[in-house]
């Protein structure tokens, strides 16, 4: 990484937002308000497992290319050469 010359970084705005719950964790995501009951269907923040889970579907995105050129922590991703 110290030996590179460029560098881009992306951050996934509302990455977590992207990553939909299978519909038997959604009970889990529950919440009411005085008028309604509500469900998360995607990936909300603010859970336990949410940041490990994102970051490990960024790493499998990544694939081979992790260390080589590219690092990942939760949604920002540096690209480096």
């Amino acid at each position: 990484l110290s030996q590179a010359e460029y560098y881009t970084t992306i951050d996934f705005k509302s990455g977590y937002f992207q990553v939909g719950l299978d519909p038997e964790d959604r009970p889990k995501t529950a919440f009411s308000t005085r008028d309604q009951h509500y469900q998360f269907i995607v990936l909300p923040q603010g859970v336990t497992n949410g940041p490990p889970a994102f970051q490990r579907i960024v790493s499998q995105i990544l694939g081979p290319t992790r260390w080589q050129y590219s690092l990942a922590y939760l949604d920002d991703v540096i690209i480096y050469s």
